[in-house]
């Protein structure tokens, strides 16, 4: 169930994140996220939503990266939309190859912040099992990309 309020904001009812509270709403910043990258795209012609999406189908193939869902992935992207400024689609290689060394950084912190809300921690439904397993797959990626193919 979904109840959007003044535009971009995005409530939802789900009981499995919320209980015990049955009444509780999440906020959703998936809008609002999306929206930021479609805006910072078509302003440099950049490569950020092909790179979520690149990010998204190796997280879904892999098993040991399964756990990453769409939000930490695209909060990664912005993150790093601040500092980096070549997000031309020449540069998608070079960008995913940084995506994965920022994400092992993440990883190795146990924080990755939401973009738009920065005291929410991306990460912190992963298990410590489940962060060893993702760095050490993504630390072998670094020189072997093709694993994440496996």
């Amino acid at each position: 169930m979904f109840l959007s309020l003044q535009g971009d904001v995005v409530l939802t009812a789900q009981p499995e994140l919320t209980s015990p509270w049955v009444n509780a709403w999440r906020l959703s910043l998936y809008p609002c996220e999306t929206q930021h990258l479609v805006q910072l795209d078509s302003t440099d012609d950049g490569c950020r939503r092909q790179t979520v999406k690149v990010l998204k189908a190796v997280c879904r193939l892999n098993p040991a990266l399964r756990a990453l869902e769409a939000a930490p992935l695209t909060n990664l992207v912005l993150h790093l939309s601040d500092s980096e400024c070549d997000w031309s689609q020449n540069s998608l290689h070079a960008r995913f190859q940084q995506c994965i060394a920022e994400l092992i950084g993440y990883l190795e912190q146990g924080v990755l912040q939401s973009y738009f809300k920065p005291a929410v921690n991306l990460l912190s439904n992963l298990s410590e099992d489940q962060v060893d397993q993702m760095g050490f797959m993504l630390y072998c990626a670094i020189s072997e990309p093709e694993i994440l193919l496996i």
